[in-house]
């Protein structure tokens, strides 16, 4: 493996580089400040200062409020949290940063490799103790996506073992109306047809008005029908392929359902919230969602928990889902600018400790890294089949910038691609695109422009790196990856 130093990278991301990868990360919805307060100048508020925690984890607000509540004293600071709706969090923490005001503990979800943040000055080194990171299954910690030259940057909370094109159905309304958990397509668009055909019911809502939510089911379902890769790109060529009949079975599917009459009124211009609040009702029989949902659904409405049921990942024709995941990248960073780096590491090391990965889990929003304190946790039934369907059917992937850490040179280059994925499939179901394999090859070919642009750019500043550096021919599915 390559390795590279942090002064070493610096030739290859200059800040005037990122600036424009920031800048088209962000979308158009305002910040939510929460009132948090300033860094620079130095903290203010309790006696030992404000230590100003973000976090976008809708499931997790009480959660995150009662360990700032009880950590914050022992600590010596006042703990100031901040809830951002998902699609303003990337914004939020973009304002933030130009202001020099990027919060002392937040999740780093602008799109860079972390040796680029580190170089940029978003985030700050994490101090660990030994036991603490002793906690976490082996192999948790890993250079290029949590640590530098040996220092940990990142801190994983959640597991790497998860998908998120999931189908949640309302056990009441699938009692009433008679249908089975859907395990197909074709299964799938016979139950929703019971619950039109019955007429009480609506049948499904999605948040199709998010971009990034479509590109993120989208991505899962097409490697559940056999796509070799994930995001478009193959593991074993290191090719874009967008246009793979997994890809063109799941959107055809999303297609399917809209044109059938079977979605809610609205639901092309749905949101997370909005899909997600109208589902909770109780009213509608399906809705699709990440894991956790659960944990969402019960800020929404808590009476609707008892009636939540989760059929899975649907595959065309109801065959075992096999996912591939790559090791788990940073949840938690501490900010840059942070006055606090020695209380902020010590509130993050609490974040390993048995309690919180249980609380973590009772909390039911992603799993907890920590999957075996999910059978003692507070969860509700789907929840823990979940988890126990992710450790079977989830396993390792193959990652360029862990078998060569120069490879974040050429992430912190690579522009983003637009219309991206999530654009493709809105246009599509809503009308817009009547060829959706053209419009895919096209994806494909501005996903391997943008890749072949940024290595040239890379190459040209010194980095070792090269389009082989994406490929894994002895990548095989159904088996973990090992290099």
């Amino acid at each position: 493996m390559t390795r590279i130093n942090r002064r070493a990278f610096m030739g290859g991301v200059g800040l005037a580089g990122l600036a424009g990868v920031l800048a088209a990360c962000g979308e158009s919805a305002p910040p939510s400040t929460g009132g948090g307060a300033a860094v620079d100048g130095g903290a203010t508020g309790g006696s030992g200062g404000t230590l100003r925690w973000w976090h976008h984890f809708g499931g997790l607000q009480d959660l995150h409020e009662e360990w700032a509540a009880t950590y914050g004293p022992e600590l010596g600071v006042d703990i100031e949290i901040t809830y951002n709706e998902p699609s303003k969090a990337i914004e939020a923490l973009q304002l933030a940063n130009q202001s020099n005001q990027l919060p002392d503990i937040y999740t780093p979800l602008i799109g860079l490799p972390l040796p680029a943040l580190v170089e940029a000055g978003w985030i700050h080194e994490i101090t660990l103790s030994q036991e603490a990171m002793s906690r976490l299954p082996e192999g948790s910690f890993v250079e290029g996506l949590t640590m530098l030259d040996g220092k940990v940057y990142g801190l994983p909370t959640f597991s790497s073992k998860q998908y998120v094109g999931l189908v949640w159905y309302n056990a009441r309304i699938a009692e009433q109306v008679g249908f089975e958990p859907p395990k197909s397509y074709d299964d799938l668009l016979a139950a929703l047809k019971a619950v039109a055909d019955d007429g009480t019911y609506a049948p499904m809502t999605m948040a199709l008005g998010a971009v990034g939510r479509m590109r993120e089911q989208i991505d899962d379902m097409a490697q559940a029908a056999g796509f070799p890769g994930y995001q478009g790109l193959r593991y074993d060529t290191g090719e874009y392929e967008y246009h793979h009949d997994g890809y063109l079975a799941a959107i055809e599917l999303y297609k399917e359902i809209a044109d059938r009459g079977y979605l809610l009124p609205g639901t092309n211009g749905f949101q997370i919230p909005d899909a997600r609040g109208r589902w909770a009702a109780g009213e509608i029989a399906f809705h699709m969602d990440g894991p956790y949902s659960p944990g969402a659904v019960r800020a929404l409405n808590p009476d609707m928990l008892p009636d939540m049921a989760v059929a899975g990942m649907m595959t065309p024709n109801g065959e075992e889902v096999v996912a591939t995941r790559g090791a788990r990248y940073a949840d938690w960073v501490l900010g840059g600018t942070s006055e606090l780096a020695e209380q902020a590491s010590q509130l993050l090391e609490t974040f390993l400790q048995e309690d919180y990965q249980r609380a973590l889990a009772a909390g039911m929003d992603q799993p907890p890294i920590r999957t075996d304190v999910v059978a003692d946790a507070d969860v509700i039934e789907p929840y823990a089949w979940l988890v126990e369907e992710f450790d079977k059917r989830v396993f390792r992937a193959p990652q360029a910038l862990v078998r060569n850490v120069e490879v974040a040179k050429v992430q912190a280059k690579q522009t983003p691609v637009s219309p991206e994925l999530g654009n493709v499939i809105q246009g599509y179901v809503g009308g817009e695109i009547s060829d959706l394999r053209a419009e895919l090859v096209k994806l494909s070919d501005a996903h391997s422009k943008a890749l072949d642009e940024a290595i040239e750019a890379a190459v040209a500043e010194g980095a070792e790196v090269s389009r082989s550096d994406w490929e894994f021919p002895d990548w095989q599915r159904g088996t973990d990856y090992t290099y």
